[in-house]
Formats: C-alpha cells, sequence, structure tokens
C-alpha cells in the first residue's frame, strides 16, 4: 500500500520532539493534495501539473459530500472542512466536476454549524490560519454558501484570532517552531515578497516541509527547487492523496 501525503509528513514527529504536537499544524492530506491539483503544467497553463493529484480529488469525495479523514467512529473530522473546500477550488479552477462541487456545498451547508460547535474550544493553530482563508477564497470563486446564525459567531473569532497572529508574527518568524509561512497558502500575497520565499526554503526545495505552501511558493516564484519537492512528494505518493 502506498504512502499518503498525510503519513510522510508525520515521520517529522521524530524530528519535533515528544513534546511537539505534530497534528497542531500538519494539515490532512487532502488538503494538500488539492494544492498540489491547482498548479498549473508549466507548458499548458490550462491544465494541472499533477494529474495524479487532481484525479485523486475526483475519485475520492466521499458519500457525504466530503474530503478527508474520518474518526472512530466514522464522522468527519474538523479538518475536512478546509480540505473539503480545498478540493472545490481545485475542481472550480480547471473547470470539472460541478457535481462534485454541489455535494461539496450541500456537505458545508449542513455540517458547518456542528463541527465548528463541536470544536470551538479545541481550534489548532493551523485551522486558524488556514480555515477563514479558505472561507474566503470558496467566496472569491463564487462557490459562497449560506451558513446559519448559529456559525457567525465561531467563524468571527476564527477570523479575529487569525488576524491576531498575523499581527502578533512575522511571516518568517524564526522564534515560532513553525512560523506562519507554513501555511503561506493562507496568507495574503501582500504580507510576503519572491526573495523572502526563496531565502527561507529548506534544503529540499520545500517551505518547512509544507506541501501546500510549496505548492504556493511554486506558483509565486516558479522557482525550480520548490517543483522538485513537490514532485518528489508525487512520486512518493503516486496515487496523489
Amino acid at each position: 500500500m502506498e504512502p499518503s501525503i498525510y503519513d510522510l509528513l508525520k515521520d517529522q514527529e521524530s524530528l519535533l520532539g515528544n513534546n511537539v504536537d505534530p497534528y497542531s499544524y500538519v494539515s490532512p492530506s487532502a488538503y494538500d493534495t488539492a494544492w498540489l491539483a491547482m498548479v498549473p503544467d508549466s507548458n499548458t497553463p490550462t491544465q494541472p501539473m499533477f494529474v495524479e493529484c487532481f484525479n485523486w480529488i475526483l475519485d475520492n469525495q466521499k458519500e457525504q459530500g466530503f474530503w478527508g479523514d474520518v474518526d472512530k467512529r466514522g464522522l468527519p473530522t474538523i479538518e475536512t472542512l478546509p480540505a473539503t473546500i480545498a478540493c472545490m477550488i481545485a475542481l472550480d479552477k480547471w473547470n470539472e466536476g460541478s457535481n462534485k462541487q454541489d455535494k461539496g456545498l450541500s456537505f458545508l451547508e449542513a455540517n458547518l454549524e456542528k463541527l465548528l460547535t463541536q470544536h470551538s474550544e479545541s481550534f489548532s493553530r493551523w485551522f486558524v490560519i488556514v480555515f477563514p482563508s479558505m472561507m474566503a477564497l470558496l467566496s472569491s470563486v463564487g462557490l459562497g454558501f449560506k451558513f446559519s446564525d448559529r456559525s457567525k459567531l465561531p467563524l468571527m473569532n476564527l477570523s479575529y484570532n487569525r488576524a491576531q497572529i498575523l499581527q502578533r508574527e512575522e511571516i518568517f518568524d524564526e522564534n515560532h517552531y513553525i512560523p506562519l509561512a507554513s501555511c503561506l497558502e493562507a496568507l495574503p500575497p501582500s504580507s510576503y515578497d519572491h526573495v523572502d520565499i526563496i531565502k527561507n526554503l529548506n534544503s529540499d526545495g520545500s517551505l518547512y516541509q509544507s506541501p501546500s505552501a510549496t505548492a504556493q511558493a511554486f506558483m509565486a516564484t516558479g522557482n525550480a527547487d520548490c517543483l522538485t519537492y513537490l514532485q518528489s512528494v508525487v512520486h512518493r505518493c503516486p496515487q496523489g492523496g
């Protein structure tokens, strides 16, 4: 059985020490796969570069309409919210899977309030940074949806907490074990420049070993080292997810 992108990222735990929870910032594989699927082919920009990642999205939507993992009870995790949005955006970018996008919207409408309420006291740092951005990106491509009044307060709190983090921390902050740049895809493009991205790449060409952040870094800079890293991730996970 081929390892998933998530399985490979979990190996970072040994590098971070026993007192650091890698799940507090490592993004689920469906989310990373979606960002790799958004990267356009250098020779044919109207097509995805990593077709296997895009095909994974087409083939792996759950019956309930989401992408991502389930918990021990078989229920969607909180991480399925940004993962589902990212997959929908990838489908929209390549103008495919409108029925899958509709199913994704139905899932979000039916489950947003419940998942946000259940996890309102335990949002991970990664989720706080990423989810408000993904909601805004979904709306910007015309895939916004109606959410209940009871969803508004946790969404407002998430946006406030995200704004506080962005105001308090530098994008490439060496004082934080996982800098904001590890979520580059969820940050305003005006908050960083190409020089800083390239200067802070890891020796393997990644941006903090984050496939999603590195995908955004490559789309922003066209850096060959970023591409090499992304190709290596896809090579190790040939089925995309």
